[in-house]
């Protein structure tokens, strides 16, 4: 046995790449992850004590709205690959030029981001839902239109960060942002406090509140980091073209990828809401408890891109590669956890969003969410290997194909969801197990790519000077 231990921890623990050098960047981001993962959970548990409807138009409203915000958050958010790769080559002023670039295009994005949700508005995008959620889900929607700003900026000081491998900082701005949001939604939902109660509009301020908290703490952060000398640049606050270019050449497809994958989850959403309240409220049960699995694997995604872009940026391939490997260790390991918890703790976690106790009848939602989560757990570990074939992708600079992949996968599931229910009429359980079984095999698709190994011949910035 303990030469067994010792063979895994030369395999996969120790040295440049392992697990002892990935768990430092990746724990930070996988409680960050959490952090964010809370705000959303709790938001939803808070308006499930209000009424039916409410957490489901918060989750389908907020989805709209970041189906807008996620394309323009993909092109900043790409700095961090971008900061990890210089970074690796020793090029720290170039770091600092990324960061300027993405502020820069920040501020110009924000108010494209209105206008296409204005547009988005325009649209029949809450086509087939109730009245009642239709109107809650507007309001939500332009709560988290308004606040989009806050995610730009927010992610463009957490990129430096997780690019540089810096992640705590990141953790603390999100723990402060997690404490911000409990408190603002316990006062403005139920209206504590001498405060009115607010309900879905309570949420929606809570979460912008809890935005801006973490947004001035990376924000602080990063303008005391750069001041030290180790980040000296003599053109700090410059447009720099050849910076911007490789941002929007890497960026786009990111944000591509992005919105695309939200525009299909969209149509995912909307299709099973149109069932009616009970199936609308059992799908948002079943995607809260699947951000459990998913978001905190984003965060280990971050540590494996960070790892990726560092070795790339020192034309060191096998090194990245090994980092992969740790990543892939890593997010099986959990989402292997979680899916033993969705199988044996299934009624416990359905009724917690049920509750008896909030004076409501929950009965039509629990006969559909307890089988559907059950069927969450299939795709749990086929997902994290999806989205660490992602993180490797995108450190590497293969952002192009990614986006391609999605956006197929992304027509194909969706539109066979819509089929199903609109034209064939299948029952809510049919079109869930048809879902999950999409979702597996999509997953297959990107690791694939992943596999074929043309990232590892990527040179993303062999033409920068130090």
């Amino acid at each position: 046995m303990s030469k067994f231990f010792s063979r895994f921890h030369k395999r996969f623990v120790e040295g440049p790449g392992g697990l002892a050098e990935l768990m430092p960047i990746a724990i930070p981001m996988f409680f960050s992850s959490m952090f964010d993962m809370l705000m959303m959970f709790i938001d939803r548990l808070f308006l499930s004590r209000v009424g039916i409807v409410h957490q489901a138009a918060a989750m389908s409203g907020g989805t709209a709205s970041w189906m807008v915000t996620s394309f323009f958050v993909g092109i900043v958010g790409y700095s961090s690959a971008l900061i990890a790769q210089y970074h690796g080559a020793g090029q720290k002023h170039n770091c600092i030029r990324i960061v300027n670039q993405a502020l820069l295009l920040s501020t110009f994005f924000y108010p494209l981001i209105l206008l296409t949700d204005y547009i988005v508005m325009l649209t029949p995008v809450f086509s087939g839902h109730s009245p009642e959620e239709s109107i809650l889900e507007i309001r939500y929607f332009w709560y988290m239109a308004g606040g989009s700003i806050l995610a730009l900026l927010r992610f463009t000081f957490g990129s430096f960060f997780s690019g540089i491998g810096k992640t705590k900082a990141i953790m603390l701005g999100n723990f402060a942002a997690l404490f911000v949001n409990i408190f603002a939604n316990w006062v403005l939902i139920f209206g504590h406090l001498g405060f009115p109660a607010l309900g879905l509009d309570g949420a929606a301020l809570g979460t912008i509140l809890s935005a801006l908290s973490a947004t001035l703490i990376l924000a602080i952060t990063y303008l005391r980091t750069k001041r030290t000398s180790a980040w000296h640049d003599n053109n700090p606050h410059g447009f720099d073209r050849e910076k911007m270019l490789k941002l929007l050449r890497y960026g786009l497809p990111q944000g591509g990828e992005n919105v695309l994958g939200m525009i299909g989850f969209v149509f995912l959403v909307s299709a099973f809401h149109s069932y009616g309240n009970d199936v609308a409220t059992a799908t948002t049960i079943c995607f809260n408890w699947d951000s459990c699995s998913f978001h905190p694997v984003l965060g280990i995604q971050v540590g494996v891109t960070t790892l990726v872009g560092r070795y790339m940026g020192q034309e060191n391939p096998k090194l990245a590669l090994r980092a992969a490997h740790s990543g892939f260790f890593a997010a099986l390991f959990y989402t292997g956890c979680m899916l033993l918890l969705f199988l044996v703790f299934t009624h416990q976690l359905v009724h917690l969003f049920s509750p008896d106790s909030a004076g409501l009848d929950y009965t039509g939602v629990r006969q559909y969410a307890i089988p559907m989560l059950r069927l969450c757990g299939l795709y749990l570990m086929t997902d994290a290997i999806m989205i660490i074939s992602g993180g490797v992708l995108r450190g590497a600079g293969d952002t192009f194909w990614s986006m391609i992949i999605h956006l197929t996968n992304s027509i194909i599931m969706s539109g066979i969801v819509v089929f199903c229910v609109r034209k064939l009429e299948m029952q809510p359980l049919q079109v869930w197990f048809y879902f999950v079984i999409m979702g597996m095999l999509s997953s297959s698709t990107l690791f694939t790519r992943y596999l074929m190994g043309r990232w590892q011949k990527l040179r993303i910035i062999a033409a920068s000077k130090a």
